[in-house]
This record gives C-alpha cells, structure tokens and sequence, in this order.
C-alpha cells in the first residue's frame, strides 16, 4: 500500500483550512461592508439643513396661502349677494317714490301706502350683512347705508301739496344715489377679490413648481449616490471574491503537483511496483 506523501497532505489540509478561513473572513467583511453602507444611505437619505429650510418654508407659504382663500372667496361672494340686495332696495326706493308722486297732491292712501314701502325699505337697509376683509378697502358701504336707517324711518308725508313734501323728496334722491354709488363700489370689491384670489392661486402655482423642483432634484441626488454606493459595494465584493477564487486556484494547483501519481491498474508501473 503506497503512502500518501506528507506535502501533498499538509497543501490539502492547508488548502481545506484556507476556504474555511476565507469564508468566515469574507462573511465578517461583507457584514462590515454592508453595515456601513446601511449607514451611508441612512446619512444620504437625510436633507441637507438647507434644502430642509427651504422645503419646510414653501411649504408653508403654500399652506398660508390655502389658508387665506376661504376669507377672500367669501367676501367675493359676500359682496355680490350685496350689490344684488342693494339692487333690489334701489328698485323698492324707486317705488317709495311712486306711492306719493302720481300727482302733485299727497292724501292719506299715498301716506299710509309711503309709510309701508319706507318700512320695507329700512328693514331691508337693516338686514344687509357687512362683508370685509383686511386686504380690501370696502368703503363702508354698508356702513354709511345702516346709519340713515333712523333717518329714513322717520321720514313722514304732510296731506296736501307735493310741494310741502319737498325734503322728503331730497332724502329719497340723496338716498338713492347713495345706493347706486354703493352698488358700483361693492361690485368693484368683488372685482378687486378675484383679483386677489387669482394672484393668491398664481403665487401657490409658483410655490408648487419649487417645491417639485426642489424634492424631485434631491430625490435624485439620493438615487444618484445610494446607486453609487450601491455598485461601490458590490465591486468591492466582487473583487475580494475573485482574490480569494484566484488564490484558492493556485494552491490547488500547487496540491494538485504534490498528489503522488498512482499508475492504471494492469500497468507494467504497477506490476513492477
């Protein structure tokens, strides 16, 4: 029986012992590389301070600007509800008119016909709700309009010639002219409101764009180089695997040169031996 030569047996043991040391050491390694790539892309995940500031303060803006449109559209509306009414009571002071000027004398029907009419429109000057906002100068329509409510209450015909109901006359046209301004200057508020609502849109719409360019540029910042890392690693591991492929090639072939040669059966080598 031919023994094993003791080279070829230390090279093999060696060889077995070096696969197995290799393999513990690369695993050891690969946690290492791996857990300090887990850091890198915890560290690249994180915004910049900066860019932070920046994300946090447009979206802000943006959120203030959201905040402001319920007040903005609600005046807008508010006012043209308002110059509607006031529309309205133009037609009923016209019509207050109407009951006592049919002739030039004034009896008692046109009276009491005058004084429910002069109700009706002073309950309705009464009602009207004060739209306003800090942004809008809304000229104190409204206002100007409550405070000749008292005024307009105690107007009071005299039975007999118009003439003798003159200041009445004055009140009313005074009245109705200030109506009329009033219905101009409440619709130019709501012009004025959707000005402003629109420029608020427009100011969001440009907020937004920023913030998309601003996340969508640092998302891929953080592709980029997550990526970067990403084929740094496995080059890394590559590499230190084709090392140890390569070494473990050699000492194999260097065990392989030490193995002793064992002739074929029914050789004259083996015959002989």
């Amino acid at each position: 029986m031919a023994l094993t030569p003791f080279a070829y047996t230390l090279a093999s043991t060696s060889l077995r012992n070096q696969k197995a040391g290799f393999e513990l050491q690369f695993n050891l390694l690969q946690n290492s590389l791996i857990r300090r790539f887990n850091e890198k892309v915890e560290k690249v995940s994180e915004t910049p301070i900066t860019v932070r500031n920046k994300i946090e303060d447009l979206s802000a803006r943006q959120q203030k600007l959201l905040d402001s449109l319920p007040a903005i559209q609600e005046f807008r509306q508010g006012s043209l509800n308002t110059a509607g009414t006031l529309e309205i009571i133009f037609d009923d002071i016209t019509a207050l008119f109407e009951t006592f000027n049919q002739d030039a004398t004034v009896d008692a029907a046109e009276i009491e016909a005058f004084e429910k009419q002069r109700d009706l429109v002073a309950d309705k000057i009464n009602n009207l709700y004060d739209f306003s906002h800090p942004d809008i100068f809304d000229g104190n329509t409204v206002d100007n309009l409550k405070d000749d409510i008292e005024t307009i209450r105690s107007l009071t015909l005299t039975a007999g010639p118009l003439t003798d109901n003159s200041d009445v006359t004055d009140t009313l046209a005074s009245l109705q002219n200030e109506v009329s301004v009033g219905i101009t200057v409440i619709r130019l508020n709501a012009s004025t409101a959707l000005d402003l609502e629109q420029h608020v849109q427009s100011r969001f719409t440009t907020a937004e764009a920023e913030l998309f360019e601003l996340t969508t540029v640092e998302q891929d910042r953080r592709q980029e180089e997550i990526s970067q890392a990403e084929a740094n690693l496995g080059n890394l591991l590559r590499a230190i695997s084709l090392s140890f492929e390569t070494n473990s090639g050699l000492s194999e072939a260097l065990a392989s040169r030490l193995r002793p040669m064992v002739p074929p059966p029914g050789s004259a080598v083996n015959i002989i031996s």
